[in-house]
């Protein structure tokens, strides 16, 4: 079933006034192709929306160096929409009508949540938006939306699952944003915890923006859990670590693909020291021939770029993008950029792995494996883990 969230937002949309755009407006000229994005860079999550901005502008520039696609530049625009899903809404507007982009990819669930429809409603593509709770975008139907970033509810059920299988968890809790994706990730926590005949001990909800975690923390302490999940953007599952360690509440803590990043420890320190967290992309650490050469693109485009998560998320799904406009012939159009996808039985990407969609699937990854901080660093500490 819809969030009341998601059906109050597709309702409103529904009396939207969508302008028709000929063939010749969708963003593609005999020297450039439009592609735009919403992001974050202001609000509560700016660093992350940076990190973004800087991966997709990466991968825009290897594209455009190494010639582009079919002699045709991509020029990227991105508009800041500050966490809030009525900007969102407005860049999307702006976007579509004004800048007449190809196609769009952007960063946030509430952001994407309300623009998702919309798009739907223009005909525009929606490729990789990162941390779409896509479990219920697609449940609406939505066939211009494309996800790479497994599920929320996915990626509950597989963490949950390793932990209570790996960790010695028995009394598993979590902390969670009240909106699509943190009911995606309660209803993943709780079919984990059903499936190993244990009990939810404690399931907290806290407002999109909040900065201060005493009370869910507090509340998770005294239902005595051993574990966390942190449901949340990175920045605040470093806050609810740090509330956490000022009331002695020494639970182990477990996060999602967000927070399988360098910035959590840089944030938390000696207080990351433990940490799990899922991760969907090759570390940056490896030596794969595909990281060292996104690593030399990223430091290409901006000396200061570091290979955070959010980052290599979307170098890799711009990488991606670029591909799914190759494939959709000359010149693409939004048609044959979904047809091209829907054929893709898989497309390997170098960072990702496989990607598998079709005509009734656009969820294309649902398999993740474990990290932890030991000794300051992250370790890998499981093998690829597949959803059931």
């Amino acid at each position: 079933m819809l969030s009341r969230t998601l059906a109050a937002a597709f309702a409103a949309l529904a009396l939207a006034q969508v302008p028709v755009q000929d063939a010749d407006a969708q963003g593609v000229t005999d020297k450039t192709i439009k592609i735009g994005a919403y992001d974050a860079l202001t609000g509560p999550i700016p660093l992350t929306g940076k990190q973004m901005t800087t991966g997709w502008q990466a991968a825009v520039q290897a594209i455009n160096d190494a010639g582009g696609i079919n002699g045709r530049k991509i020029e990227l625009i991105v508009e800041d929409d500050g966490y809030e899903p009525s900007r969102a809404m407005a860049a999307a507007r702006k976007l579509i009508e004004r800048d007449q982009v190809l196609l769009m990819t952007g960063l946030g669930t509430p952001t994407t949540v309300v623009t998702a429809k919309y798009l739907e409603q223009a005909k525009v593509p929606l490729l990789f938006p990162m941390g779409a709770s896509s479990t219920q975008l697609n449940q609406a139907g939505l066939k211009q939306l494309f996800m790479v970033h497994p599920a929320y509810l996915t990626q509950a059920e597989i963490i949950i699952g390793w932990m209570i299988d790996n960790a010695g968890v028995k009394k598993p809790c979590i902390i969670y944003q009240l909106d699509p994706a943190g009911e995606d990730h309660l209803a993943g926590t709780k079919k984990a915890v059903q499936a190993h005949k244990l009990e939810l001990t404690a399931a907290e909800a806290f407002e999109r923006g909040t900065a201060d975690f005493a009370a869910p923390v507090l509340k998770s302490k005294n239902a005595g859990c051993d574990l966390v999940y942190t449901a949340m953007t990175l920045e605040a599952a470093a806050r609810v670590v740090t509330a956490a360690d000022r009331i002695g509440f020494k639970p182990k803590f477990a996060g999602f693909t967000t927070q399988a990043d360098a910035t959590l420890i840089k944030l938390l320190g000696p207080l990351s020291e433990g940490f799990y967290a899922a991760d969907m992309l090759v570390r940056p650490e490896s030596s794969d021939p595909a990281v060292k050469t996104y690593l030399a693109n990223l430091k290409k485009f901006s000396a200061d770029a570091e290979p955070t998560f959010f980052t290599s998320y979307a170098y890799a799904s711009m990488m991606l993008i670029g591909d799914a406009i190759k494939d959709a012939g000359n010149p693409p159009t939004r048609e044959k950029v979904l047809a091209a996808l829907e054929k893709w039985n898989p497309k390997n990407s170098p960072l990702m792995g496989p990607v598998v969609f079709t005509p009734n699937d656009h969820d294309g990854k649902r398999s993740l494996y474990m990290i932890q901080v030991k000794n300051g660093k992250w370790e890998k500490v499981s093998d690829w883990i597949s959803a059931k």
